[in-house]
């Protein structure tokens, strides 16, 4: 029976239909059931087995041991050691997830490096203040003392675009589409900002006349870019933010941070921007209005990470001398955070991914704060890098360096 779709069926004449390709399918389920049965001797004795049915229940048997070898064993494993990476001895890299792997940057250059500690690529410059941002496939290097440098990579290790860049840098951020942003010192004014495509052409300049900036970012579709500057009324200083569209030039909001100076700006996914300062955190929209304040009753956060995933995370230290995790999400509701009486020297964010370490314990934890698993480490820990593939934290520290498994 064939259906024309030009034509009308009652519900009897489907429902028969139906039920003949069901019969069909249960008659052949048993025809080759009644076919796989085997008579085997063990013992003296004659056992029927139904190979069919034995097979079914060897694959599900493999399913369940394969699970919980991905969910219990594995997880639980302390870490991998690889002792054939080099890295510079007390070389303070920072470290960078990208791609699949993690990026490691101090001034000797960049390396990238696998899940199993081999290098990728490998890329050395003499270096003076050298700073990396990422962006999906693209990461920005530059060096934001003396060398007046600025250059795009890829993950593969392509160096795309060597921008034209001959005076001191101030801040540079890209976005996924390859469009970069950098804050430029320049003759005659407090700071210029200028927007290159892939090319390295310039598609947007803007002067700040008389007012530094601190920092600068551009928006995940590259439509507007984010200044902060810093002000003052002669008694005070305090900071401004100014959004522009880079299309037409025109600003459109501006945003006030009083009594604090903003060190740290960064669009998120929603093109909204968080404005880091010295004991505050802002909110703000493309149009400057303010979406959230976090105070952070008076700490400065030691460290904070603004820029990877879907939270906010600061290191601060609470009146006893504990350190304390606070994290929050990109819209500044508060989470949740984590208290050691340990010092945590180093944090790491990716994703839904949480990681702090101690002089020698990796800690990783939910996005509430709460403990997941402690790992120590068999040596000091100086820096921790979470891999792209989410899986793996790269762990330096003295001449070694170890690979452990968070997932």
């Amino acid at each position: 029976m064939k259906f024309d779709l030009n034509k009308e069926f009652s519900f009897s004449q489907i429902g028969n239909y139906l039920k003949r390709k069901y019969d069909s399918a249960v008659k052949f389920i048993k025809k080759m059931d009644g076919s796989s049965i085997k008579n085997i001797t063990v013992k003296g004795k004659v056992v029927r087995i139904n190979a069919i049915r034995l097979s079914f229940i060897a694959a599900v048997l493999a399913v369940l041991l394969a699970l919980f070898v991905n969910i219990v064993i594995v997880p639980n494993t302390t870490y991998r050691a690889y002792s054939d990476l080099e890295f510079d001895t007390g070389g303070q890299y920072i470290q960078y997830a990208f791609g699949k792997d993690v990026l490691l940057l101090n001034k000797s250059g960049i390396k990238d490096v696998n899940n199993k500690g081999g290098d990728v690529w490998n890329i050395k410059m003499t270096l003076t203040n050298p700073t990396i941002d990422i962006a999906g496939k693209y990461a920005l290097l530059a060096d934001l003392d003396g060398n007046n440098s600025l250059n795009l990579y890829d993950t593969n290790g392509n160096n795309i675009v060597n921008y034209p860049i001959s005076t001191d840098i101030l801040s540079a951020k890209v976005n996924k589409k390859g469009y970069a942003v950098a804050a430029l010192a320049e003759e005659g004014y407090k700071g210029t900002v200028v927007v290159f495509n892939k090319k390295a052409d310039e598609v947007f300049k803007w002067n700040s006349g008389e007012v530094y900036i601190t920092d600068v970012d551009i928006s995940k579709d590259g439509k507007y870019i984010a200044v902060a500057q810093m002000m003052s009324d002669g008694d005070e200083t305090y900071s401004k933010i100014r959004v522009m569209n880079t299309s037409n030039g025109q600003e459109s909001g501006t945003a006030i941070c009083e009594d604090t100076l903003i060190a740290k700006i960064n669009f998120d996914k929603n093109s909204n921007i968080t404005a880091v300062g010295q004991s505050k955190i802002f909110g703000f929209s493309k149009k400057g209005n303010k979406n959230f304040e976090i105070d952070l009753a008076g700490k400065s956060p030691v460290k904070y990470d603004v820029e990877n995933g879907d939270n906010l995370l600061f290191l601060c230290r609470d009146s006893r001398g504990n350190s304390v995790l606070e994290i929050y999400s990109i819209s500044g509701k508060y989470l949740g955070s984590y208290t050691s009486s340990d010092e945590i020297k180093n944090i790491a964010g990716y994703n839904d991914n949480i990681i702090a370490a101690t002089s020698r314990n990796l800690i990783c934890l939910n996005y509430k704060g709460k403990l997941k698993k402690s790992i120590e480490i068999s040596h000091d820990i100086m820096s921790i890098g979470i891999y792209g593939n989410e899986r793996n934290v790269l762990v330096l520290g003295g001449n070694k360096a170890d690979i452990v498994r968070i997932k």
